[in-house]
């Protein structure tokens, strides 16, 4: 079967295609997985999934929004009206969230939940004179913690959903059509991304209904990789796979075929289209860094640095730098002077010629 690549002019474009995908009749288990750049748009393509109908339940950036450190007081503050968190209070899995956040960061610290006020507390509790109470928490731990949030309720509304509707516990998911997650791995190690995949895919797979479709969005492409794969084992699951680019100003939506995927040679891809097609962004410098970071470490060397030469190499390496830090590197449409332009193209051109890349 031939792969189809189809181009959008925008990101609602892309929204409405793959929820008619997921959602076409179909007597198994629909999920999608898509495979994005940071700055591409893959949080807004979540946001239009979302509806007032209840007939979608969204991990995303609006999800993890719900979460605000007070950090005067060292207090987690909880948006309590929200339908998740009534959820949860209703439903009392503070418990099971607890659990399993234990499991993923594999250390003593417990949080402690006001939920109806609206506040979590965390205290590390080894079981001797190192006890501390209100601690502030990890960036990793804290987006774990709110992963565990969400996937206590998933497991819960999958369980529920399972359920003949009269003997249901609640029936505030009983229109629930489509699951979608983007990207749950911000500041998480490999390890903790693997755990979080394979317990997904766990849970995923042991819902058996047709009835509820998923969609999986990253940028992490162990985390893709890790769902490609466990999910393509599942027998009476349907996956599909996407790679979403941008292609000049438009956006350009690639099946994935049944191949592992090269997250090297679609870097490769991308900014050799910008490239020829004049429409290089400041976000291709990340891309470009993250080839070098690939580069350097298969061949064993210090730095990415050492994959670069010629009398510019400090000049596109501060470029490199200026590009990729903090939200800079987010930024999805903002151009750059002619001399950032031509130094990138020298430098990228010179990297695939001396390491010999094919293109």
């Amino acid at each position: 079967m031939s792969l189809i690549t189809e181009e959008f002019i925008s990101i609602e474009e892309v929204a409405r295609k793959m929820r008619a995908d997921l959602c076409s009749v179909s007597d198994k288990k629909k999920i999608g997985i898509l495979y994005a750049f940071n700055g591409t748009g893959k949080t807004r393509l979540s946001s239009f999934f979302d509806d007032e109908s209840g007939t979608c339940l969204s991990y995303n950036a609006f999800f993890e929004d719900l979460f605000v450190w007070d950090n005067a007081n060292c207090i987690f503050q909880v948006e309590s009206d929200s339908r998740i968190i009534r959820f949860i209070i209703d439903q009392g899995l503070e418990g099971q969230i607890t659990d399993y956040f234990q499991k993923l960061i594999g250390s003593k610290i417990f949080p402690s939940y006001d939920f109806v006020g609206g506040e979590v507390t965390f205290n590390f509790s080894p079981g001797d004179e190192r006890s501390e109470d209100n601690i502030k928490i990890s960036r990793g731990e804290e987006s774990l913690f709110i992963w565990s949030v969400f996937y206590t309720v998933l497991q819960n509304v999958l369980l529920a959903l399972g359920t003949k509707e009269d003997d249901r516990e609640t029936d505030q998911f009983n229109n629930l059509e489509l699951i979608v997650i983007d990207d749950p791995v911000s500041s998480i190690d490999d390890t903790g991304i693997i755990t979080l995949a394979v317990d997904l895919i766990d849970t995923i797979r042991s819902f058996e209904s047709s009835s509820i479709k998923f969609l999986i969005t990253t940028h992490h492409p162990l985390l893709f990789n890790v769902l490609f794969n466990g999910f393509s084992r599942v027998k009476d699951c349907k996956e599909k796979s996407w790679i979403l680019l941008r292609s000049g100003a438009n956006l350009k939506l690639k099946e994935q075929d049944d191949s592992p995927f090269g997250y090297h040679h679609v870097i490769r891809e991308t900014i050799t289209e910008a490239i020829a097609l004049n429409s290089l962004d400041r976000y291709h410098f990340n891309l470009f860094r993250g080839l070098l970071e690939k580069t350097a470490n298969f061949l064993g060397y210090r730095n990415y640095t050492d994959c670069l030469e010629g009398q510019n190499k400090e000049s596109i390496n501060r470029l490199i730098n200026l590009y990729s830090h903090g939200k800079l590197s987010e930024l999805e449409s903002k151009h750059f002077p002619d001399t950032h332009q031509v130094l990138f193209v020298e430098a990228y051109n010179d990297f695939l010629e001396r390491f010999r890349w094919k293109t």
